[in-house]
């Protein structure tokens, strides 16, 4: 089984990301509940909120589109 350690969020313009912070999972609880929570938006280009899941090896599993709210609500769960 895959243990999910963090959700980080970017903020993506082109191909140069920014990290704007990261949830991890000693702090947030169970992040697998909240990945599935953030819903994913479709967007006609890669530009805008993107958050990442990665697993403890630091492998990145799986990442999406989001909208300003929903990363600020991940950010909101950081300390």
């Amino acid at each position: 089984m895959i243990q999910q350690s963090r959700i980080r969020v970017f903020y993506q313009v082109a191909n140069e990301q920014i990290m704007l912070g990261e949830a991890l999972s000693k702090k947030c609880g169970d992040l697998a509940a909240m990945w599935l929570k953030a819903s994913g938006e479709e967007f006609l280009s890669d530009d805008g909120f993107r958050i990442s899941l990665y697993d403890d090896g630091g492998r990145r599993i799986a990442d999406k589109s989001v909208s300003m709210g929903t990363a600020d609500s991940i950010l909101s769960t950081v300390d």
